[in-house]
């Protein structure tokens, strides 16, 4: 029976579950995806990015899919959609504006795009309902698998070889950023979501705490500091609004977290007994660079405050903090509110930041509102992973990393899509609806041709284009501070 109605869901709303299944693909390959697509790195997640992005809108047009998009932007109310209107429109004046007009386009096309993730999310979850959650839970929790899975049989192979193991790779490290760190902010406290939602055989459960105790363990090689951060205002958060059950899940997510120490501490000894291994980076991190990426960080803070004073009002334009400002390898100032002001300027810079406010006292009332009755795993963990993604941003800017983007369109659109809260577009804007849905689509569309024909552009500039290193510093491309394509 269980089974036949989920068939039935899938079957009445076709468009919603190929969105839900484009998203679940991206969640679960994103973390190994490593193609030569662009022969970058960075560039070749970003690929995968706007592929995600660009093919939702298509899917957007159809009539059941886009009745329930205009709902799902009517249901955010007048402060959000107000907020989001004065980030679009002062991006785009601030890219209009701009020294390098491509790269702050770019800027403005993704946000529009990434705006139309979490509207389909938001979508897909309040339609769909546990359907959707079931499978956003275990695609994130795959995802982690197979990043876990590759990361262990490469290691072995390197230790049975007797060959030195390399940490460069897609998330763990490369171009100085520490990628992997920053999708785990994300990530680290839903993987084991799945044993929450479905309902697993105990074996099945064994292994979803597997993976997520073994991601947990690539966190603590990582080492990165603003995630620890992150993990501590999100435990505080859960342990002040959570009413039943916060006990419980603190505890799980403790034992996952010591159960990734115990996975880590093998892993070291390991490492330590092999004398090809290369050092672990979170030594590396904490012991070798000191208090140097503290200083770092204050310098550019302080060059992103001076920005702002001689541009206030527009900024520098969006993702141009780097063409600014060259004295550190940085080309983002590795904080989310001081890179939206400085590129965005005061106005459209404040809005984004008041979206994100917005966002955390949305999940902390439906935290503290919620499982009245019988305790809010999801809520929880939802929670508590947008206040872990969002604290980390502060210290490493991880809002311009592609894939932290989508999770943080994923994680709001889950959110908010789980208040089933009910709006009629038709009883809202009256004789206005269709003018309405024209504007969010045409948006939408018009920012997908925008983004797909500059990236083309891009890549075809770069494709075999050889820069000095100092210009390979990611913001929204690998050449942050190449602007002549």
């Amino acid at each position: 029976m269980d089974q036949g109605k989920k068939l039935q869901g899938i079957e009445e709303h076709p468009v919603l579950s190929a969105m839900m299944m484009a998203v679940c693909c991206y969640l679960m390959f994103a973390p190994i995806w490593f193609p030569q697509v662009t022969g970058r790195i960075y560039d070749n997640a970003r690929v995968l990015q706007l592929a995600l992005v660009v093919l939702l809108v298509p899917l957007s047009l159809f009539p059941h899919a886009r009745t329930w998009l205009v709902a799902s932007w009517t249901a955010l109310g007048r402060p959000a959609r107000a907020c989001i209107a004065i980030l679009i429109g002062g991006g785009a004046l601030s890219a209009a504006f701009s020294s390098a007009q491509q790269v702050g386009l770019l800027q403005v096309g993704l946000i529009i795009l990434l705006l139309w993730l979490f509207l389909c999310t938001c979508a897909i979850v309040r339609k769909l309902g546990r359907q959707a959650e079931t499978v956003l839970a275990v695609g994130i929790c795959v995802g982690a698998g197979l990043a876990v899975m590759r990361f262990w049989v490469t290691f072995i192979q390197c230790l049975d070889t007797g060959r030195g193991f390399s940490w460069v790779s897609p998330f763990l490290e490369f171009a100085n950023v520490r990628f992997f760190g920053q999708y785990q902010a994300y990530t680290l406290l839903l993987v084991a979501l799945p044993a929450s939602l479905s309902k697993l055989s105990r074996s099945w459960r064994i292994v979803v705490y597997l993976v997520a105790a073994s991601f947990w363990s690539l966190q603590w090689m990582v080492g990165s500091r603003a995630v620890w951060a992150g993990f501590v205002a999100a435990m505080v958060v859960v342990a002040l609004c959570m009413r039943k059950g916060r006990l419980r899940w603190l505890g799980t997510q403790g034992a996952l977290v010591l159960a990734g120490g115990a996975v880590y501490l093998l892993f070291a000894s390991l490492v330590l007994s092999s004398p090809n291994a290369t050092a672990i980076p979170a030594a590396n991190s904490v012991v070798g660079r000191g208090g140097e990426s503290m200083s770092e960080r204050v310098t550019m803070a302080k060059a992103a405050i001076r920005l702002i004073g001689e541009h206030p009002l527009l900024g520098t334009g969006p993702g141009q903090f780097g063409l600014h400002f060259s004295a550190t390898g940085a080309a983002h100032p590795h904080n989310t509110p001081l890179q939206l002001a400085t590129e965005y300027g005061l106005p459209a810079g404040l809005a984004g930041v008041a979206l994100g406010a917005m966002l955390l006292v949305f999940a902390m009332r439906e935290l503290r509102s919620s499982a009245q009755y019988q305790p809010d795993v999801v809520g929880a963990s939802l929670g508590a992973a947008l206040v872990m993604g969002l604290v980390e941003s502060l210290f490493s800017g991880n809002l311009v990393m592609p894939h932290s983007q989508v999770m943080l369109a994923v994680l709001a659109g889950w959110l908010v899509g789980r208040s089933r809260v009910s709006v009629q577009p038709q009883v809202f804007y009256g004789n206005r609806t269709g003018i309405v849905r024209t504007a969010l689509l045409g948006s939408a569309v018009l920012a997908c041709l925008v983004t797909a024909i500059l990236a083309i552009e891009y890549l075809d500039v770069t494709s075999n284009l050889w820069l000095p290193s100092e210009l390979r510093t990611p913001s929204f491309w690998q050449y942050a501070r190449f602007s002549n394509w």
